[in-house]
């Protein structure tokens, strides 16, 4: 029971030095983009990132189902506690609870040394050099739709479709997942590319994802982007895309989604180009929806037949994936993001318009 207590205390205090580093890092922004995000995270890639990329399934995947058989014993062994004698249960149950603390307070230490830093580092904007606004006219966001329909109209004239007039990927997926790292090496400036080349990961198990309404996630214990296996092609690429973005650094849904709109935008691929203005159309045109509803079917409109269809069966797929658990997983990840202070929750993944408008503006 001392043994079990000391482990407490020195992974308490270890989260509790951690836990201020965190907030502290929060207010010097410069600090932590040059000596953490450029500095010491890459390293962290290029060494435990470059050892998890060889592997050829995710073991994120599996320490996620080694951390769910933990709580299954740690239930277990409360329950076999009352079946213990009267006067061991207290110390039976004890041990239990505290080296569960011990490791929930160990990953938290881990996960903000090993990556959440991240979400200190000096905002994407100020980096590119960008003047985002407070607040953009609803004809500035009307033109980035314009400019967004015509390059996805363009687009899909050069990309495949199946039977049913939808939208499909012309190469396999997992081609897709290999040559990311090479795709931003090409069209990402050297400080948003600083990470181990990685091969990203598909998910094992069937429609894991799905159920939680998600087409990937960043593993910052192994430096593995895992990607939804089972999700539509249409938005396959942008999502490798904003994962690989996780990877170099860029912890804030926003800037993950604009880096992936960036980066794919100028490929000469007309699947990976298309994937990412659809992806940032979706985006603009519910951001008009909500600002002139007046304007948003004329401008919705312009876009092609073909396109709608896509649009149409990816929002098909979703739906049936509409269930408590979705929403569950939807407020954990909202709880999670406001944790590490993006206020805004999942409302933040719309905030990669600002840095569009301010990119378009600027170019």
């Amino acid at each position: 029971m001392i043994g079990k207590i000391f482990k407490l205390t020195f992974a308490l205090f270890g989260a509790g030095i951690t836990y201020f580093i965190y907030q502290l890092a929060f207010k010097v922004p410069q600090i932590v983009e040059t000596i953490y995000s450029r500095g010491i995270y890459p390293f962290f890639t290029k060494t435990i990132g470059h050892l998890t990329s060889s592997l050829p399934f995710s073991l994120a995947e599996v320490l996620f189902y080694l951390f769910l058989l933990s709580i299954l014993f740690f239930i277990g062994y409360i329950i076999s506690a009352f079946f213990k004698p009267r006067g061991e249960k207290l110390i039976y149950i004890g041990k239990r609870v505290l080296s569960f603390f011990s490791l929930l307070c160990s990953l938290y230490t881990v996960f903000v040394l090993f990556w959440g830093l991240n979400y200190a580092r000096l905002p994407l904007a100020e980096s590119m050099g960008l003047s985002v606004q407070s607040g953009y006219s609803v004809a500035d966001l009307q033109n980035l739709c314009y400019d967004l329909i015509d390059e996805c109209n363009d687009l899909r004239n050069q990309v495949q479709e199946d039977e049913q007039g939808v939208y499909q990927l012309s190469y396999t997926r997992q081609a897709i997942m290999e040559t990311m790292g090479d795709i931003y090496k090409t069209y990402a400036p050297d400080w948003m590319n600083v990470s181990t080349h990685c091969v990203v990961k598909g998910v094992a198990t069937p429609n894991l994802l799905s159920y939680f309404e998600t087409c990937g996630i960043y593993s910052p214990f192994t430096f593995e982007p895992n990607i939804n296996m089972q999700m539509p092609d249409l938005y396959f690429a942008s999502t490798v895309a904003h994962e690989y973005a996780h990877l170099q650094g860029f912890a804030r849904e926003d800037e993950a989604n604009f880096i992936s709109w960036y980066v794919l935008s100028q490929c000469e691929e007309p699947d990976l180009a298309y994937s990412a203005n659809l992806n940032a159309l979706h985006y603009a045109l519910n951001a008009l929806y909500q600002a002139a509803p007046q304007l948003y079917s004329e401008t919705a409109n312009l876009l092609c037949e073909a396109s709608k269809r896509d649009l149409n069966s990816y929002s098909e797929y979703w739906e049936t994936f509409d269930t408590p658990i979705s929403e569950l997983g939807d407020k954990i990840y909202d709880s999670y993001l406001e944790s590490n202070g993006i206020n805004e929750g999942v409302q933040s993944y719309g905030r990669m318009l600002d840095l569009m408008l301010a990119f378009c503006q600027k170019n």
